[in-house]
């Protein structure tokens, strides 16, 4: 009889535990924004671009030109990307392969600095990959976001975007400064430093996206690809048939107005109180650990807090942070100041897609998100680079900073008290029976 009774297994043999799908797609996304939080501190953030344009010689009005480029290489992209993205049954491969042509375009910096010539020609080889690098990310957002409106209840989704972001400038704040720091500080050639900075971003990148490819997806039924023009006319029902999501957009647009102060912020301490450029990496550091707490704080309250109420924190942080600009001289000023920005750039980046679907909830996230971000980038793009080349020169860095504190602050009560509560649509007589946060 004996040898019919089933034997215990050794312990080492016993199955071991698998992750829920929910787990498994937090992980995903948590472990994948690991290396992309180091790749973005090396090279896109704000304070790096002005130490770029300074080992370089850039021209003064590089730093708006840069934001110019990047915002109009995401916003096109931003527009577009649901015509591809809304008919797929799957989003997972669409993820992944859009966070390897991000990847992609880090190594095509990293070449085309190690091969120019000369620091002109490196600058503008800079401008060409940046942008490059931006249509990826403008074509990735809405198809990344929507994906998390997909696997997570609205609930959730501020809570696993936070979870993200966190892991993300947890990166950001100890790899990304103390290499950013260390190589910047070095007597080394420009091209040699910079070559080597996004080389590491780009190897970073790549390694960031394949756990995307852990993510357990259920296919859904979608409508058939429409023709392009039929999209296109989609896009502006959309707006049409949302009026709540108008008024969302135009006090958002008043609220980015704050990333000027991410864009100048670093610029004024090289330029105008005589920085050394390496305290770029103290920077990115700074505004890493505020981003780090804004998305843990995020995470941790989940739904308890609505995101509407966030976004509008956000906005108050991200003033003070300019008005410590505008005082600038110390280092604590721009502390400040890039700490102040961080918590504006956590507190939409966790919240705003959340939002933005609770304001559309009778369709695929990815086009409102889309139209939502798009619309914001003639703003971020363009008053960068009118600033920079034609009010900075005039009335020097304070002035602007103060301009956008106010604004700030206006965007933050238009977002509290002008944007309805209710979600209602043209096509409907009375609100939806939800709230939009």
């Amino acid at each position: 009889m004996r040898g019919f009774l089933p034997r215990p297994r050794p312990a080492y043999t016993q199955p071991v535990p698998r992750l829920s799908p929910p787990a498994r797609n937090t992980l995903a996304y948590v472990v994948g924004e690991v290396f992309w939080g180091l790749a973005w501190a090396l090279t896109v953030d704000g304070a790096m671009v002005a130490a770029f344009r300074d080992d370089f010689q850039g021209p003064s009005g590089f730093v708006g030109l840069t934001w110019f480029l990047a915002s109009f290489g995401l916003g096109i992209p931003l527009l577009l990307a649901a015509f591809w993205v809304e008919p797929m049954r799957h989003k997972r491969a669409f993820v992944f392969w859009g966070h390897l042509a991000g990847a992609g375009a880090l190594f095509l910096m990293a070449i085309l600095i190690h091969l120019s010539p000369d620091p002109a020609t490196t600058c503008v080889a800079y401008l060409v990959a940046n942008t490059l690098f931006f249509v990826s990310v403008g074509l990735l957002i809405p198809g990344w976001l929507a994906l998390v409106g997909e696997l997570f209840p609205a609930g959730t989704q501020a809570r696993v975007l936070g979870l993200s972001f966190f892991a993300n400038k947890v990166a950001g704040m100890f790899a990304g400064e103390a290499i950013a720091s260390q190589v910047l500080a070095t007597s080394w050639a420009p091209a040699d430093k910079w070559t080597l900075l996004f080389g590491i971003a780009g190897l970073a990148g790549v390694i960031g996206s394949f756990p995307f490819l852990w993510i357990v997806e259920t296919p859904r039924e979608r409508p058939p690809r429409a023709s392009f023009p039929a999209y296109l006319r989609s896009l502006v029902h959309a707006l049409r048939d949302h009026p709540v999501l108008r008024r969302f957009i135009a006090a958002d647009a008043v609220g980015v107005t704050v990333l000027l102060t991410l864009a100048f912020y670093a610029d004024a301490a090289i330029q105008a109180d005589g920085f050394a450029n390496h305290w770029s990496g103290h920077w990115v550091a700074v505004g890493a650990v505020a981003q780090l707490s804004m998305s843990g704080l995020i995470a941790w309250t989940g739904a308890a807090v609505r995101p509407r109420t966030w976004m509008a924190v956000g906005l108050c942080c991200g003033s003070a942070g300019a008005l410590a600009a505008a005082c600038g001289g110390s280092h604590l000023a721009y502390d400040i100041a890039s700490g102040g920005v961080g918590v504006y750039m956590m507190a939409f980046a966790t919240c705003r897609a959340p939002e933005v679907m609770r304001l559309t909830p009778s369709r695929d996230g990815t086009a409102p998100i889309g139209i939502a971000v798009a619309l914001l980038m003639p703003v971020q793009g363009i008053v960068p680079l009118v600033t920079d080349a034609w009010i900075i020169p005039v009335t020097g860095y304070g002035p602007v900073f103060v301009t956008v504190a106010v604004l700030g602050v206006i965007a933050a009560i238009l977002l509290l008290l002008w944007v309805p509560r209710n979600v209602v649509t043209t096509a409907e007589s009375t609100p939806a029976s939800g709230r939009n946060e």
